[in-house]
């Protein structure tokens, strides 16, 4: 049995379901009152709820907690967790523009969780425009493969 690499920040499970439930319940509340009390920014804040919602679908939602030892990626949703070999890794990319930082993996054959995961990479600061370490350790294995 091999060691696992653990990809994922251990942040994953509060990103994924506490901060985005927060969000919702709070901002979802605040555009229904200002509704109810026919405010005149109602119709701003319902347009910002529907982008913020799309955004924290985007950034968190569909997060998955993902490692990785010599021959498999451990990907969780937190209901189930599923092994999948790196040689179906077909590409892996990252979206610099958030913070923390999407990492994308799409594989040649579909998974229990479809053709492309995203994982939120473990915690690293002052990346700016460089890499993720994650990223490099992914795109690393493939070769290896």
């Amino acid at each position: 049995m091999s060691q696992e690499l653990k990809l994922s920040t251990s942040l994953t499970f509060f990103w994924k379901y506490i901060f985005t439930g927060i969000w919702f319940v709070i901002f979802g509340t605040a555009t229904i009152a200002a509704f109810l009390y026919s405010r005149p920014e109602a119709f701003i804040m319902l347009i910002a709820f529907i982008f913020g919602s799309g955004l924290l679908y985007y950034a968190f939602m569909r997060a998955k907690f993902v490692s990785i030892d010599r021959t498999y990626l451990h990907v969780s949703d937190f209901r189930q967790t599923i092994k999948i070999p790196i040689k179906n890794i077909k590409h892996v990319s990252e979206n610099i523009m958030f913070s923390p930082r999407p990492i994308f993996i799409d594989f040649h054959k579909e998974t229990e969780f479809g053709y492309q995961i995203m994982f939120i990479g473990y915690n690293r600061f002052f990346l700016f425009l460089a890499s993720h370490p994650a990223l490099i350790e992914l795109k690393q294995r493939m070769k290896n493969k």
